[in-house]
């Protein structure tokens, strides 16, 4: 690698600071605060007070080329040590995405709040797998076009607003290859467990408005780097976007437009935060950055790219670039991104 630049683009600020831990029921804040937990790949928690919503998920993080299997132990050290959430969103169903939905939604507190989990047909398709039909039962097929999304249960004085938008998987080379690609038209008859098993699916992205009491917030969730015309040009509620979840990896593989500067034009988001950009090749999730302290992220490039488009639209306020989080027994987190 050549020597690093300069982070910050002219106009704007890095800051570098300790990470924070969670809120919790009763603390200051708790109620009012957006907190964005990360637990690598495209896998976030979105919480503001009791409500929250999880992204793609995917703990088990560390190298396998065969046998792919979750990791129990880490399943029930992040899934098992958090709150049920009112939702799971799915992107699509590449190994990266998808390799713990099942370990989570059998989770016993997960299986007794009835958590739903939304995606694609393949999503379906592949949960089928595990032979558990209440579990199956919970995951819940969207049309590839996207739509609105209505979750019943909800803690008191909540609400949570949820739009699935059509996107698509861009290429893992410039030459337009995009491994693994296509989808699960039937319910497997046993769990998946090579990497092949995994196909792309429907990709879907999506928009959600959390509001507690009279604070709300709206977050985007972009897991995959796709066509520019399926960002949406604005959203239900018709106001800026709060916070941008942005797929980092790939950026020099799409053509037909710049990425991540048109996505950002396009939504004006207040804050960025950071996805996809561990290389999950390792087994110590801390150690997330490179291979050989090469940045395959190309990290740096596209955090200077960010930091100049955000300087061209009034309202943005900062790019995160988030540690993986640690949950502790009794469920205190660490390395969580709070938003006011």
């Amino acid at each position: 690698m050549s020597g690093p630049r300069m982070p910050a683009v002219d106009g704007a600020v890095i800051e570098i600071r300790r990470s924070d831990h969670s809120i919790a029921a009763g603390e200051k804040g708790y109620q009012d605060t957006l907190q964005l937990y990360w637990f690598g790949s495209g896998c976030h928690l979105i919480r503001l007070g009791e409500l929250s919503v999880l992204t793609d998920p995917f703990v088990t993080n560390g190298p396998a080329l065969t046998d792919f299997q979750s990791d129990p132990k880490r399943v029930s050290e992040t899934f098992g040590r958090i709150a049920p959430p009112q939702a799971v969103l799915i992107n699509h169903c590449h190994f990266d995405h998808f390799l713990d939905a099942h370990a989570a939604l059998a989770q016993d507190s997960w299986q007794r709040a009835k958590v739903p989990l939304y995606g694609g047909e393949s999503c379906r398709n592949l949960i089928a797998g595990w032979g558990e039909p209440e579990v199956t039962d919970r995951c819940h097929k969207l049309d590839k076009e996207g739509g609105p999304i209505t979750v019943q249960k909800l803690p008191p004085g909540c609400r949570l607003e949820m739009r699935a938008y059509q996107g698509t998987h861009g290429p893992h080379l410039k030459c337009g290859y995009t491994a693994f690609d296509g989808s699960v038209t039937e319910e497997l008859t046993e769990p998946p467990d090579s990497v092949d098993d995994f196909k792309t699916g429907e990709a879907l992205n999506y928009w959600v408005k959390l509001t507690k009491g009279s604070r709300s917030f709206t977050v985007f969730y972009l897991g995959a780097i796709g066509d520019l015309q399926a960002i949406p040009e604005r959203f239900p509620d018709g106001k800026p976007l709060d916070v941008l979840l942005l797929c980092a990896p790939g950026a020099n593989k799409v053509s037909g437009f710049n990425y991540p500067e048109d996505v950002l034009k396009r939504l004006r988001p207040r804050h960025v935060v950071l996805s996809h950009f561990n290389t999950f090749l390792r087994e110590d999730p801390d150690e997330q950055l490179s291979v050989g302290r090469a940045d395959l992220i190309r990290l740096n490039e596209i955090s200077r790219k960010i930091q100049q488009t955000g300087l061209s639209y009034p309202g943005f306020e900062k790019l995160h670039i988030p540690a993986i989080t640690r949950v502790a027994e009794g469920g205190r987190a660490r390395n969580v991104v709070l938003l006011k």
